[in-house]
């Protein structure tokens, strides 16, 4: 029999890593100087894509994402906020898939797999509250 208190360890470290993935994501893109956005905006305005989204739409989301990676990874440390931050996880990640998609960079839809598995882990096990 699997001890209660592993599952909540395990669950504790996915969520770890979860915010960690976020805040190390949005730190780093703080401190690119606004190279992020101008690289990803460069690549969504490529006339050569199946899918064209206009640039309005494009670039404040680009401009967001720094937040919401800081904002989500911050909220994730907190077990109280685990029914929303992980489907927040999920929304968000689903929306980098879909750029990674249009951007047709089908090797990086392919890795966020994993992304989507460790927000199913942190779902399916109980936090410490839960026992």
């Amino acid at each position: 029999m699997i001890n209660p208190s592993r599952l909540v360890q395990a669950e504790f470290i996915s969520r770890l890593l979860m915010s960690l993935i976020l805040l190390s994501a949005g730190i780093s893109k703080f401190f690119s100087a606004g190279g992020f956005k101008g690289y990803y905006s460069g690549l969504f305005q490529n006339a050569d894509l199946r899918i064209n989204i206009p640039a309005a739409i494009i670039d404040p989301y680009l401009t967001f994402i720094p937040f919401i990676e800081v904002g989500l990874g911050l909220l994730l440390l907190v077990p109280a906020f685990k029914p929303y931050t992980v489907y927040a996880w999920f929304a968000f990640m689903a929306s980098l898939l879909v750029g990674h998609y249009i951007l047709q960079e089908f090797s990086a839809v392919n890795q966020m797999l994993s992304y989507f598995f460790l927000g199913l882990i942190s779902l399916i096990l109980p936090t410490a509250k839960e026992l």
